[in-house]
This record gives structure tokens, C-alpha cells and sequence, in this order.
């Protein structure tokens, strides 16, 4: 069956007003074992939990006869949360980490509700070296066999569902996500909890059809509706509970939404990657037509038969430059050929083109000392036509 979950103070002040036993999926304990850092009582009963079929592990509940008498005062100062999860994290072999810990405030201290999942890592040691497992209400020590039994069980994930919160410019999503190689996740349906208003048109679908099936590798997004108005409330958070129709198993994420105030609204890796590729081929481009200008203004500086350059060649190595006709080339060749500024080449090209001689004499002696030197070097500068 579906393992209940204890969300607020009420629910579990709700277990010891309606006499609810435990069981196999459920465990009370008193707050003295947070006070007394009982290391070893936390690993067994979350080990045996995540050894079997997963289940609760209320801390704050006081007992008699194995019902729930009333709630404790709780355990005082400051939150044992980050504790809990060190002590779980480093007392149990390999680590469970998939747990949910919650904490509820009391006038006089914290009750802590500790979700543990089955766990598909599992067998899972103890602190104190032993294995558990659940049987009905208790935690027991596991026989060989049961331990042999569970270790050489096919490893698989037990929930291939990984559920994200995806962002896009303001827009956010549930992005739902089958892991798993090769089996599709059958009839998935959604809870969802939110304390912010949230439009649930685009969720319809898992919470009322569900999900007939998520097929291998693929994933599905669902959009939740703008970041902008979830963040008009203080401290939004929206919790999802899936449940597959073919077990029991159960899985839930809560996504605290203000986190994301303040944060910049990242690019998908994809729209990255375009975006490089995009500048990649726009750098292409631009060094293709620098080639093909300067390939044109190689082909200005010979005739078909290569023996204008030749001639030039020539009369350089005798001491007797030839210069260039300025008339033949444009702005790009005198860049190339001069080495000047692509606009003091724009400058001569139009002066040199356009003008009368009379005008094109007095703006080219405009034109800077060292950029007429280096031009007058390579290109014939006459106004005498």
C-alpha cells in the first residue's frame, strides 16, 4: 500500500487522537533519543525501513502498550535536522541518503517526521554491524539468508522517476524523466500541494487521467505557470507525491520555489550549445571572406599571365620598386597590402575614387603622417591628371 505522509503538526497530533497503531511502515519513538543522541536506535529503525518496504519514523511520540499516547515536549534548542541526516548519512553501510526529514515547531521543542524510502542500495548495515529488517511493528535482526537474499536481487532502480524543476526565461516547469534503460513507468498519477496559487490546467493530466505510460529515457514537461507570481508569495513551495499503479511504491519532492529569487534564469544546455555553435560558424564566415577579399586582391595584383608580378618582383630586386595603381584596389586591399586601419583604408579609397584631384590632394594630406608613409610605400600617390 501507499505509505502515508505526515505533512503538518495536525497530521501527526491526528495520529494519537485517532489511536493509530504502528506498524510495518510506521515507527513513533520519544524525543529522548534526539536528546540522548541515540545514534544507534535511529540507524536500526531507518535501516530496517530502507531493508523492506520503506515507512515512517516519527520522533515525539510517547507510547503505551504500543499506542500512542500523546505528544512530548519535543526536542529543545536547536534543530537536530542536519544531525539526523549526518548520523543516518555515516551510521548506515552503504549510506542512506534518500530520506525526507521534516521538523514541526511546539511551544516547548521540535517533533521530527523522517520519510525513508525502499531503498534499491539495500541491504543496509547499521550502526552497531547488524542487519534489520521490518516485521509488522518491529525491527529484527535479519538471518543470513534474508540478507544473501536481498543482496543478490536484481539491482534496479526501484523509482526510475527523476522530477526536476525546470526554469526558461520566467516560465517554469515539472519536468518528469524515466531514467530506466529499458521499462516504461505504467500509470503514474500526481498529489500536489502548493502553498501558492498555482493554474493547474497543464497538470490535469497527471493528477486526474495520469500518466499511461513515460517510455524509457524519454521526458515529459509540464509547464507550472510564471516565477514571478509564485515569488509574490513569502517562502512558496509546491510538493509532488507520485504513485505507481503497479506497487506500492511512492515518491515525493517538494521544490522550494524562493529559492530561485534573486538567481539569474540560466539557458538550457542546449540553447548553449547553439548559441556556440552559432558564433562558431559566424567566425567561419567572417574568415572566409577575409580569404576571398584577399584572395581577390592577390588576383588584382597579377594579370593572367603572372608576369605583371613577376615584373614587380624583379624590379624590387634591382632596387627599383614598382608601385602599385591605388585605382585598382579598394578599402580591403590597401588594409592588406598597407597594413593600415580598415577606416583610414575606407578614407583613401573614397578620396582617391570619387574626388576631383584638386579635393582628394587636400583631404589626403589629412590623413595621418604614418598611415601616407606606409600607403606611399606600396601604392603610386599622383593628383597631376
Amino acid at each position: 500500500m501507499a505509505l502515508i505522509s505526515y505533512k503538518t503538526l495536525d497530521d501527526v497530533r491526528a495520529i494519537v487522537a485517532n489511536q493509530i497503531p504502528e506498524g510495518l511502515n510506521l515507527e513513533y519513538k520519544s524525543s529522548s533519543i534526539l536528546i540522548n543522541r541515540d545514534a544507534n536506535a535511529l540507524c536500526k529503525t531507518v535501516s530496517a525501513f530502507a531493508n523492506s518496504a520503506g515507512g515512517t519514523f516519527i520522533i515525539g511520540i510517547e507510547m503505551d502498550k504500543l499506542a500512542p499516547v500523546r505528544l512530548d515536549d519535543g526536542t529543545p534548542g536547536p534543530s537536530k535536522r542536519d544531525w539526523i541526516f549526518q548520523v543516518i548519512n555515516g551510521g548506515t553501510f552503504p549510506a542512506i541518503e534518500a530520506i525526507e526529514v521534516r521538523e514541526f515547531a511546539t511551544p516547548t521543542g521540535m517533533i521530527f517526521v523522517i520519510d525513508v524510502p525502499p531503498s534499491a542500495q539495500a541491504p543496509h548495515q547499521s550502526k552497531d554491524n547488524k542487519y534489520y529488517k521490518r516485521r509488522d511493528s518491529l525491527s529484527e535482526v535479519m538471518e543470513h539468508y534474508e540478507i544473501e537474499d536481498i543482496r543478490n536481487r536484481p539491482k534496479r532502480a526501484l523509482a526510475p522517476l527523476r522530477a526536476e524543476l525546470h526554469t526558461q526565461n520566467i516560465l517554469s516547469y515539472l519536468r518528469l524523466t524515466n531514467t530506466h534503460e529499458t521499462d516504461a513507468i505504467s500509470d503514474l498519477r500526481c498529489e500536489i500541494d502548493a502553498n501558492f496559487d498555482l493554474g493547474r490546467d497543464s497538470l490535469s493530466m497527471l493528477t486526474e487521467r495520469g500518466l499511461r505510460a513515460l517510455l524509457p529515457k524519454h521526458e515529459l514537461h509540464f509547464l507550472l505557470g510564471s516565477v514571478v507570481d509564485f515569488l509574490q508569495t513569502p517562502e512558496p513551495a509546491i510538493t509532488f507525491r507520485f504513485r505507481f499503479h503497479d506497487g506500492p511504491l511512492t515518491s515525493a519532492v517538494t521544490f522550494h520555489m524562493a529559492d530561485l529569487n534573486r538567481t539569474a534564469i540560466m539557458t538550457s544546455p542546449l540553447e548553449r550549445a547553439l548559441e556556440k555553435l552559432g558564433e562558431k560558424i559566424d567566425k567561419a564566415s567572417g574568415h572566409l571572406e577575409h580569404l576571398r577579399r584577399s584572395a581577390e586582391t592577390m588576383t588584382n595584383m597579377i594579370d593572367g599571365t603572372g608576369l605583371r608580378l613577376s615584373q614587380r618582383t624583379l624590379n624590387t630586386l634591382r632596387n627599383m620598386p614598382q608601385l602599385f595603381d591605388p585605382r585598382e584596389f579598394d578599402a580591403d586591399g590597401y588594409r592588406i597590402i598597407a597594413d593600415i586601419p580598415i577606416d583610414d583604408a575606407h578614407q583613401l579609397s573614397r578620396l582617391l575614387h570619387y574626388f576631383p584631384d584638386e579635393q582628394a590632394k587636400e583631404e589626403y594630406g589629412k590623413i595621418a603622417p604614418d598611415v601616407r608613409e606606409r600607403f606611399e610605400k606600396y601604392f603610386k600617390v599622383s593628383f597631376d591628371e
